[in-house]
């Protein structure tokens, strides 16, 4: 089974990583950014997933890059909202058919970049500066046998961090421990339902040709019938995360791209019956290894009888 235990390292840590990206979008403006994605990949390279200042932390400041992609969504904007001025600006007898079109993509485009631009600053901050109302702790948080009865950000982090330091194995980015997975969100593993692993090619045809676009996700959905997707760039790595959790939830739905929908979909009476064959597997498992444990008690205890 492949997987990587953490090595620690230093470099540009929180919050001079923070001051040096703002220094360097002062002088350099947009051009700032390869430089910025540049440190952010030596950063990553020198503190794997955090393991410094803490896993979950590292993951919702990380969300801070989404301010570059904001930044960028932001350019786009302007630039539909400038053609779709000019075009109304021109005479109507001068309009075709095309520019129709234009200024509708441009009138539409424009406002929901926008709008989405103005989301991405929104979740940046609100994940970076404020990480007990992150998406990463609210999903640990109702995971929990009594939500609004939750400890604060830092213990709730301490659980999972704990975790993945004494029990963690990596694949790519995803952290799996004794209880906790650490992806885009958190999962608990003895919630987990079904594991599913998605490796699909698509194929979209353009002027200048065929396009391919492949889409590699382990999808886990959980009793309470949520999804979590994380995306991975290595078809490996995500089969062995797959398969490493299946040892830890051997009773679990496995399956590969459409069939974690289908399962997802499910009425809500197949979903009791599964929960409850679920349950039914799992309490015969624990009673058997209950039995053999037992067995071997007895079988050491009469080797040091007739010893």
């Amino acid at each position: 089974m492949k997987g990587k235990k953490e090595k620690k390292g230093g470099f540009l840590r929180w919050p001079w990583n923070v001051i040096v990206y703002v220094l360097l979008v002062l002088v350099l403006r947009i051009f700032a950014i390869p430089v910025i994605l540049i440190l952010m990949w030596v950063q990553r390279k020198n503190n794997p997933h955090g393991v410094e200042e803490g896993y979950c932390l590292s993951r919702t400041r990380k969300r801070l890059t989404w301010l570059i992609w904001a930044l960028l969504v932001f350019v786009v904007s302007a630039a539909l909202f400038c053609m779709l001025k000019v075009g109304l600006d021109q005479e109507r007898t001068y309009w075709e058919t095309m520019d129709y079109v234009t200024l509708a993509v441009c009138g539409v485009g424009g406002p929901l970049l926008l709008i989405a631009g103005i989301y991405l600053v929104y979740v940046a901050i609100r994940d970076t500066f404020f990480p007990e109302k992150s998406t990463l702790a609210k999903s640990i948080r109702e995971q929990l046998p009594y939500p609004d009865e939750a400890p604060p950000v830092d213990k709730l982090f301490a659980m999972v961090d704990e975790d993945l330091k004494e029990n963690g194995l990596w694949f790519a980015s995803v952290g799996i421990g004794k209880e906790w997975v650490l992806g885009d969100k958190v999962n608990k593993i003895d919630r987990i339902r079904g594991i599913f692993v998605v490796n699909e090619i698509h194929r979209h045809h353009t002027e200048t040709g065929v396009r391919t676009n492949r889409t590699m996700e382990l999808v886990l959905i959980d009793d309470r019938w949520q999804r979590n997707v994380t995306s991975f760039n290595s078809l490996k790595e995500l089969q062995a995360a797959a398969d490493y959790l299946a040892l830890q939830v051997p009773d679990a739905r496995r399956g590969v791209n459409g069939a974690n929908m289908k399962f997802w979909n499910m009425k809500e009476e197949e979903r009791e019956n599964f929960e409850r064959e679920f349950r039914q597997k799992q309490n015969l498992r624990a009673s058997e290894w209950m039995q053999q444990e037992v067995l071997g008690g007895k079988r050491r205890g009469m080797g040091d009888y007739f010893g």
